[in-house]
């Protein structure tokens, strides 16, 4: 299962929908009615715990995600930062 299959997966057992026709990777969920502020946090929460990220106050501050799409390249930037970063010290790079 790759890092956007884990995603969608989280967010349809979590808030019990179904990404299809109605709700795409491209749908903001929040407007769709899928999540609010408190699973916007469990979200964020699993994002970390699952992608071994650390989401920075700034992050959120700076850019709300709200979309599948839009949570995908957040995670992909954040780990390949993350991986340059540590490239070059031995660091461990993040899953995918």
């Amino acid at each position: 299962m790759n890092r956007t299959q884990k995603i969608q997966q989280f967010i349809e057992e979590r808030f019990l929908v179904e990404f299809g026709d109605e709700v795409t990777a491209e749908t903001d969920l929040f407007k769709a009615g899928v999540i609010d502020s408190f699973g916007y946090i469990q979200l964020m929460s699993f994002i970390e715990d699952e992608f071994a990220l650390r989401i920075s106050d700034d992050d959120l501050l700076a850019n709300v995600f709200v979309s599948l799409a839009d949570l995908d390249a957040f995670v992909a930037g954040v780990a390949e930062k993350s991986a340059r970063a540590g490239a070059g010290q031995g660091g461990v790079p993040c899953a995918d």
